[in-house]
């Protein structure tokens, strides 16, 4: 999925207990080693209104819009989800698309983007805060909160969690189709070095992101994906640009699908956009058995998707019930089942079948010896040079 960016809390250890219940090889808890994630300092932000100790959220449906925004990354929830709700609520939700960050944040500036909900990733949310863009939440309106694991809130780019609520997180690697790599793939080194990537010159893709190619150019060149140092960003634009001949392009929007019809061979991609591949997309489109997903050996990223409420949003009440809905158990697994990423609701992991479980176990989700593999993209004023870095390479 997309432009998009990922120390997470414990929510892999419900899928721990689902897989030793299952046989499955357990996944660790990845809490006490990414708590911070290596991101930002933490800072104070204003408190935010407590959850109700009642289960249930009592909707006042006088207060409720016709109709609500959704600024959403591709391929990013189930459709019989809005259905349901609408039936439920009578509110139409209308979702608009967008594939990295910048591209969302530079619409949500311009101000009237009629959008009420945006799903920005872990750094663009404290941007959006900072900046004034989104609004302080009610959470006596999100009661489901409680369906959240503990140790993915309360992040260093939203403190106390008021403006944000998680919404799904993942990591970033390599989709790569088995009947092409036989002995599989654990290195960048399979879309880095020149004299492996010719020969499926034009049958493989890079992010399309300034954070997420250039953070994996970084770790196949053996840095942290946060590098600024001069000499570290010279060498990873110096592999990108040199990659460039190769690749079919950048591509942020529909690797899952290319990935699945055959027309990528491998590509740089987001987790759940790997599992799309690999199980399909509903109706869209068809799933390829032969897709596999890893984290190189150098490491790779993790982030979280969050859901926040535009300042400027007419319709925060129902922005608000659509968000309590999301975060109801039964909603929460049929998303993460339909869209393959990883859900933070811990009693909707409970929920999930045993095929998707057995998939996160084969590679999907991150077990413990591959959570020490990865980092957070953190954002500060050096980080800033990854923007001139992607300008270079792009326009080469």
């Amino acid at each position: 999925m997309l432009k998009r960016q990922m120390r997470l809390g414990s929510l892999l250890l419900v899928v721990l207990l689902v897989l030793a219940a299952c046989g499955g090889q357990p996944t660790g808890s990845p809490g006490n080693e990414y708590g911070s994630g290596g991101a930002t300092e933490p800072t104070t932000a204003p408190a935010a209104t407590q959850p109700p100790a009642s289960d249930e959220l009592q909707v006042d449906r006088s207060r409720l819009s016709r109709e609500l925004r959704f600024f959403n990354w591709t391929d990013y929830i189930d459709p019989s989800i809005l259905e349901d709700f609408e039936k439920e609520y009578g509110v139409k939700v209308i979702v608009d698309l967008f594939d990295a960050n910048e591209d969302m944040l530079a619409k949500v500036r311009a101000g009237r983007s009629g959008y009420d909900i945006v799903t920005p990733s872990d750094y663009a949310v404290e941007i959006m805060w900072r900046d004034g863009l989104i609004a302080k939440l009610d959470k006596s309106l999100l009661p489901n909160l409680k369906h959240i694991d503990p140790d993915l809130l309360d992040k260093y780019f939203d403190p106390g969690n008021v403006y944000s609520v998680p919404y799904m997180y993942g990591i970033t690697g390599i989709a790569y189709n088995r009947s092409f790599f036989p002995n599989g793939v654990d290195s960048w080194a399979a879309l880095f070095d020149t004299a492996q990537i010719e020969k499926y010159r034009g049958q493989f893709s890079m992010l399309d992101d300034e954070r997420e190619t250039p953070g994996a150019a970084l770790k196949f060149l053996g840095y942290s994906l946060n590098e600024t140092s001069p000499e570290a960003l010279k060498k990873a634009q110096d592999l990108l640009i040199a990659q460039k001949p190769y690749l079919a392009g950048y591509n942020s929007s529909d690797v899952n699908r290319k990935l699945a019809s055959g027309e990528y061979v491998i590509a740089h991609s987001w987790s759940g956009s790997a599992l799309q591949a690999r199980n399909g997309l509903g109706d869209e489109f068809s799933g390829n058995p032969d897709i596999a997903f890893v984290i190189p050996k150098e490491g790779g990223m993790i982030w979280m998707d969050n859901m926040v409420i535009l300042a400027d949003s007419p319709n925060a009440y129902t922005a608000h019930v659509f968000m309590n809905f999301l975060m109801r158990p039964d909603i929460a697994a049929r998303n993460a089942e339909y869209i393959g990423y990883l859900s933070p609701n811990v009693d909707g992991i409970k929920l999930l079948p045993q095929e998707i479980i057995d998939l996160y176990n084969e590679g999907f989700a991150p077990n413990d010896e591959v959570m020490k593999r990865l980092e957070w993209a953190i954002r500060n004023e050096q980080t800033a040079a990854f923007t001139d870095l992607w300008t270079a390479v792009k326009g080469e």
